[in-house]
């Protein structure tokens, strides 16, 4: 979940400043590319963790989907961004 927050601390900054300083905001292809150094591993090791049982299960599928939505995020925003 660590590296889900800071995944999406990336894309949280990045958006703000697009909106409210877009000259200090960073590129698209910058904010993807540091957000999927946190997101792919902490996919990895998210389902690295999940066992055998199913309430194990259920609880490593918080940070599967947290970081999942990270690695989307990106895609997201960008079509966001073409409707406005």
């Amino acid at each position: 979940m660590s590296l889900a927050t800071g995944a999406m601390a990336v894309w949280g900054v990045t958006l703000v400043l697009m909106d409210v300083a877009p000259v200090w905001a960073p590129s698209w292809r910058w904010a993807t590319a540091l957000s999927s150094l946190f997101a792919l591993p902490g996919l990895a090791l998210a389902v690295l963790t999940v066992r055998a049982r199913r309430s194990w299960f259920l609880v490593a599928m918080v940070p599967v989907t947290a970081n999942g939505m990270a690695l989307f995020l990106p895609w997201v925003a960008r079509q966001l961004a073409q409707v406005s």
